[in-house]
Formats: structure tokens, C-alpha cells, sequence
């Protein structure tokens, strides 16, 4: 999964692909967008709500065996500690 975020809000590229999760900043103000979803905990590192990127998602969500991928990748995800108290996982900025 790959989060873009730039002046025009955020979407998530890649809904499908469950092996690996992180943010590109496009732009000036990709910043203040990226924190409409998440929170900022350091300079690289956005925290997301799981339930975020299942909206960000769409309808692709829906399709047979998608919640399984993305359980599976939230469960990584826990297990190397890239999951917060709240339940929101850490995304790495890949560009600024």
C-alpha cells in the first residue's frame, strides 16, 4: 500500500498489495493533507488508524479475501512493533 498525499488530500495506491505500507509527500502542503489521517510522530513516521486506509481503500475493501491480506499485514505489522497503543500503524514517509 502506498499512501500519496499532496495539496489535493490523500489516497491509497496499491490497495492490494499487503507487503509493504508508506507515505510519498507531494508538494508544499502534502504535510498538513497527510495529517487530516494520521499523526505525525516524527519527521518520517505518520500514524494511520487501521480504519483509515480500509476507507482509503474504496470498494476494493469489499472484494473476497482483501480483509484477510490486510488483517495479515496489520498482524506484521504488530509483531515488529510498528503498531501504537491506539491501534494506529506506523506509515514510513518514503519522499519528501
Amino acid at each position: 500500500m502506498l499512501l500519496r498525499a499532496s495539496n489535493a488530500g490523500v489516497t491509497l495506491d496499491a490497495p492490494r498489495d499487503f507487503t509493504t505500507l508508506s507515505l510519498i509527500l507531494e508538494g508544499p502542503d502534502a504535510e498538513a493533507a497527510a495529517a487530516r489521517v494520521g499523526t505525525w510522530v516524527d519527521r518520517d513516521h505518520l500514524v494511520v488508524p487501521p480504519e483509515t486506509l480500509v476507507e482509503l481503500a474504496g470498494p476494493v475493501a469489499a472484494e473476497t479475501g482483501w480483509r484477510a491480506g490486510f488483517d495479515t499485514m496489520m498482524d506484521h505489522a504488530a509483531r515488529r512493533g510498528f503498531v501504537d497503543t491506539s491501534g494506529g500503524v506506523r506509515v514510513h514517509v518514503e519522499k519528501r
